[in-house]
C-alpha cells in the first residue's frame, strides 16, 4: 500500500472521527474538541493514501527534555501491517531526538510497541486516568470566569 506522511495538523474534525470510528475508538467528535486537541499537541503527523484518504495519525507532546508523551497512534484496521503505524512513530522519535518517549498503549498495541524498541520501564509504571466533570476541580469564581467568558472581580 503506498502512503504519504505528512507533518502538521491538516486533519479535519469528519476525517478524525471516521479514523477513530474504524478502529472502535468513538466517533462523531464535535469539530470544536479536534480542533482543541490538535491545537493542544505540539507534534501531529498523519498518513495519508495518494488520492488523499486519511490512513493514520499521531500526536505528541514534549518538554523538549525528559519526557516525550504519545497521544494517539492509529491506523485504519484495512491499512495495518503496511508500515503506516512504524513510520508515524518514527517521526515522532525524530521530531524529539534524544528525548523519551512514554506511550501509554492499550493491551492489544503492546506487541506492536514492543517490536518498535519500547520496553516497560526498569521500575512498574502505572496508567492511571480520571474522567473528571468539566471544571469541577476549579473554585467558584473560576468556573464563573470560564463559563462567562469574561474576566471576574472576584478572587479566590
Amino acid at each position: 500500500m503506498d502512503y504519504i506522511i505528512h507533518h502538521g495538523k491538516a486533519v479535519t474534525a469528519k476525517e478524525f472521527s471516521s479514523l477513530m470510528a474504524c478502529v472502535g475508538w468513538g466517533g462523531d467528535y464535535m469539530e470544536e474538541l479536534v480542533q482543541r486537541s490538535m491545537t493542544a499537541y505540539p507534534f501531529i503527523a498523519h498518513a495519508r493514501s495518494p488520492q488523499g484518504q486519511l490512513l493514520g495519525y499521531v500526536s505528541a507532546f514534549s518538554d523538549y527534555a525528559f519526557s516525550t508523551m504519545l497521544g494517539e497512534l492509529v491506523v485504519r484496521p484495512d491499512a495495518q501491517g503496511q508500515g503506516i503505524g512504524r513510520a508515524l512513530l518514527h517521526a515522532v522519535e525524530q521530531a524529539f531526538q534524544g528525548v523519551p518517549i512514554y506511550v501509554k498503549p492499550f493491551a492489544a498495541a503492546q506487541e506492536f510497541f514492543l517490536a518498535c524498541g519500547y520496553q516497560p520501564p526498569a521500575s512498574g509504571m502505572t496508567v492511571l486516568f480520571k474522567r473528571n466533570a468539566a471544571h469541577a476541580c476549579l473554585p467558584a469564581p473560576a468556573r464563573k470566569l470560564i463559563q462567562s467568558g469574561s474576566p471576574s472581580n472576584s478572587t479566590a
